[in-house]
């Protein structure tokens, strides 16, 4: 979970940073490993099978223009 956890706060660190903007690709990379580690957790606990997919389902439904207009409100 050490590395689920790296990377779930590095993905909130940059999206968080009116600093940085992250690409396309970025944004997918981030999103799609996410949502991979909760499969993961479905197969480790098979009793969060239900929520595991519910949050699979919430991290590929992320958008990367609803993420670029938030850095833009971030910049207002």
């Amino acid at each position: 979970m050490k590395e689920f956890d790296a990377l779930f706060f590095d993905f909130f660190s940059k999206k968080n940073n009116p600093d940085i903007l992250l690409t396309k690709i970025e944004f997918y990379n981030y999103t799609v490993q996410i949502a991979t580690f909760s499969d993961r957790l479905a197969h480790l606990y098979p009793e969060q099978k239900e929520v595991a997919a519910q949050n699979k389902e919430n991290w590929l439904s992320e958008s990367y223009e609803d993420y670029l207009e938030s850095k833009a409100s971030q910049k207002k």
